[in-house]
């Protein structure tokens, strides 16, 4: 035997069994996923991924803006009021605030406005044109129902 086989025979028998052990992690990990949240970890789950995609909506408003295409104002203020708001939120839901009950409704009012501003660029979508406006518009509304499920709970 080779040098070249008696590695690749090492590395084959080394995966054989560590198989079993990441075969364990894999069904834990599916397993963890598999457990209802609470609606505080659905909030900061949303909260988290609608203030990264507002971000790029962001991004995207401040882009379109400097060349020259106004339509994207209402967007552009909608997704940084929003932000704003949803940050907060985030802030308060992970640390278990009191204060994140209280700000949940005006999230989801911020949420709901930045949806319906990202909205106004539907005719575009079908084209592949602001399309992050319609990602952005998608974490708002899920956004927009975990902070009502907060609420709620």
């Amino acid at each position: 035997m080779n040098r070249r086989n008696f590695m690749v025979t090492g590395v084959g028998l080394g995966m054989l069994a560590a198989g079993p052990a990441l075969a364990d992690k894999k069904q834990s990990g599916a397993a963890a996923k598999a457990q209802p949240q609470t609606p505080r970890d659905t909030l900061v789950a949303t909260t988290s991924e609608c203030v990264q995609k507002g971000a790029l909506c962001s991004a995207h408003c401040a882009e379109e803006l400097a060349k020259g295409n106004t339509s994207m104002a209402h967007c552009a203020e909608s997704v940084e009021e929003m932000r704003a708001l949803v940050q907060a939120m985030l802030t308060l839901a992970a640390r278990g605030s009191a204060m994140a009950k209280k700000l949940a409704p005006v999230c989801a009012e911020a949420c709901k406005s930045c949806a319906d501003a990202c909205l106004e660029h539907k005719a575009h979508w079908e084209h592949g044109m602001h399309l992050v406006c319609k990602s952005c518009m998608e974490a708002c509304l899920a956004c927009e129902k975990a902070c009502s499920a907060y609420v709620a709970a």
